[in-house]
């Protein structure tokens, strides 16, 4: 009687110990279930799913870096990649199919000012960059010659260029001076057949001021071709105005004033040597004094104007004294305004290498521009 009493308790006790392993099973099950639907909730929450990552993996890809000088008379080309790389961008990512784009940028002036260069590296995150480099000002220089060879050297071999050859690669050199040579110097030679074998295109845009820096044309001309790339001159857009109310557009490129047809003056970001081709933009032969008082109107600067028989005073734009009589005194002539650096086609001319660089190397396709 004991013995089939034990035996049957050992049953129950079997049964109760069965019972909570499945039920513990259960729950363990249960538990990695919810933890697996947990993570798949996630993955479908996330901003990239699997199937935005992967075509983001095999986007065509572009590499943009600008190289500017930095010192004091380049503020308002500085500006102007301040303001204009996040435009450009959104422009770029508007192809088909849709590259990503990363923007990097090497500041530069000589040695010593404040720095010799400064390395902002490559990012997509566009607003991160514009805020990074919103600090970026005009300062130092002041003897012609700055460190053009060291800022080459840090673009080309300090940025993280992506290493991919199916990546298209531009870095753009913006200045306004030919390179200061030191003993044991970087050269500009071979840092431009370095960029090259790298797949880096260098295109070189002369700011107002390049054509009187020694050498300067020749150099960014010839780091251009070493490179593949392009040389422009930019265009700086001056509005002449006279007394009558007439308006004509003017640019001042490489040295030279052209005025443009009035056809063309919504066009006038192609630059001197297009609209000349097209017949669109005439040379200025040499200044021509003013018969009449004429005003300098521009986007950024306001607009100075100066009366017939006025008393001696200041352009706006200028700061420097007219002479008594007004525009008709001697010494005073019609396109003696300096050139406003804020107001270039310095966007334009870079966007159209890029777009260009993205439907030669990418095979990506704009419908407009």
């Amino acid at each position: 009687m004991v013995n089939r009493l034990d035996l049957l308790k050992g049953i129950v006790m079997k049964a109760k110990t069965i019972g909570l392993l499945a039920v513990g099973t259960i729950v363990l099950s249960t538990c990695a279930g919810m933890k697996l639907a947990a993570k798949d909730l996630g993955a479908d929450s996330t901003p990239e799913t699997t199937q935005v990552r992967e075509q983001k993996k095999e986007a065509p890809r572009m590499d943009l870096a600008f190289c500017i000088d930095t010192t004091g008379s380049m503020q308002g080309e500085i500006e102007m990649v301040k303001t204009k790389v996040k435009e450009m961008v959104a422009k770029l990512s508007g192809g088909k199919p849709t590259p990503i784009v990363r923007v990097g940028l090497v500041a530069f002036r000589d040695r010593g000012d404040q720095y010799v260069t400064k390395a902002y590296q490559f990012t997509d995150d566009i607003d991160k960059f514009v805020q990074d480099i919103s600090d970026l000002k005009a300062d130092g220089g002041g003897d012609g010659p700055e460190a053009v060879n060291e800022a080459l050297h840090e673009s080309i071999n300090n940025l993280q260029w992506d290493t991919s050859k199916k990546t298209a690669k531009l870095l753009f050199l913006i200045g306004d001076a030919e390179p200061h040579f030191y003993s044991n110097d970087f050269r500009w030679q071979d840092e431009s057949k370095d960029a090259i074998s790298k797949g880096i295109q260098i295109n070189t845009l002369g700011c107002n001021g390049l054509e009187s820096s020694g050498e300067g044309v020749k150099v960014f001309q010839q780091i251009a071709k070493l490179s593949d790339g392009t040389f422009e001159n930019l265009a700086y857009r001056q509005i002449v105005k006279d007394e009558s109310g007439r308006e004509t557009t003017r640019i001042s490129s490489g040295g030279k004033s052209y005025e443009v047809a009035a056809s063309a003056s919504t066009e006038w970001k192609k630059g001197a040597y297009e609209l000349s081709r097209a017949g669109m933009a005439k040379p200025v032969a040499r200044p021509v004094r003013a018969a009449a008082p004429m005003m300098y109107a521009s986007s950024s600067a306001g607009m100075a104007s100066f009366g017939a028989g006025a008393s001696a005073g200041a352009s706006l734009r200028t700061g420097k004294a007219m002479p008594a009589g007004g525009a008709a005194a001697e010494g005073y002539y019609a396109d003696s305004a300096p050139v406003d650096r804020k107001d270039s086609n310095l966007d334009s001319l870079m966007y159209d290498a890029a777009l260009k660089k993205a439907r030669d190397k990418l095979n990506v396709e704009y419908n407009s521009r």
